[in-house]
């Protein structure tokens, strides 16, 4: 229910300030000998591919920032006007906390910079109208993202700043997955981390995503230890928590993966 109404309370703000910024553009911008029936078609045309615009800088935020802070983003999936996600493959095992924080909000910060440029274009009559077409989807992509919401297991942007912030449980184990495989992609042999990194954690409701995947993790490093009994007791624990996976995370071969959730 949450989810629902922060959606349609985003895209009832998003079309008011279409409708705000239509009027703008078509009576401050002035393009020789174009009359109103070229300002509105050539307005529409500017919206749509802000609405690109906005998306690619979201997505090119996350990237950018996951690289200067070795998180080894990369694209996963990217879809207009729905849930586009980023994979987290971390570097290195220090510093996590803030690094997981920058990566997260890269592309809130730079959404809501577009969102304030929309504003300042539409309120100061020095600066350009054109720059008030940035407004209504940057508003759009900011509040999906900016307000905390967990989407069925998807958590977006807030909601992962705002729980690894606040110390939740759930980012406390998310945190101890991505140590993990930091130190793994360091050169750290799976079956070489010390066990108690993958037990010495909070304990999280089954629907959780991250007691999901600590579980599937917990599975491999078993197995790559040679303790097949162990390994085959949370095997098939992972494979009864399958059902509570969001579609954003399963893959072919049913195996989740850390993702970073935004529209």
């Amino acid at each position: 229910m949450k989810s629902k109404i922060l959606f349609w309370s985003s895209l009832i703000i998003s079309l008011a300030l279409a409708v705000l910024c239509g009027y703008v553009f078509c009576t401050r911008v002035v393009f020789e000998g174009a009359g109103l029936e070229s300002l509105v078609p050539a307005y529409i045309i500017l919206l749509f591919l802000s609405i690109i615009f906005s998306d690619l800088v979201h997505e090119g935020a996350h990237l950018l920032v996951g690289v200067c802070c070795n998180m080894g983003i990369k694209p996963d999936k990217y879809r207009i006007f729905r849930t586009s996600s980023v994979n987290v493959y971390p570097k290195g095992a220090r510093g996590m906390r803030g690094r997981m924080i920058a990566t997260a909000s890269a592309g809130i910060v730079v959404n809501f910079a577009c969102l304030v440029l929309g504003i300042i274009s539409v309120c100061v009559p020095g600066v350009s109208a054109v720059f008030c077409i940035l407004l209504p989807y940057s508003a759009y992509i900011f509040l999906i993202n900016a307000v905390p919401d967990d989407r069925n297991g998807a958590k977006n942007d807030g909601m992962i700043v705002w729980e690894l912030i606040t110390n939740a449980d759930s980012a406390a184990v998310m945190l101890q997955i991505l140590r993990i495989q930091g130190m793994v992609r360091t050169g750290t042999k799976l079956a070489d981390v010390p066990e108690a990194m993958f037990f010495d954690v909070p304990q999280l409701p089954e629907d959780d995503i991250n007691y999901i995947i600590l579980t599937q993790l917990r599975y491999e490093y078993y197995l790559e230890r040679g303790n097949d009994s162990e390994a085959y007791k949370y095997f098939l624990r992972y494979k009864d928590l399958i059902d509570y996976l969001p579609s954003e995370y399963q893959t072919r071969d049913e195996k989740p993966r850390n993702k970073a959730k935004e529209e």
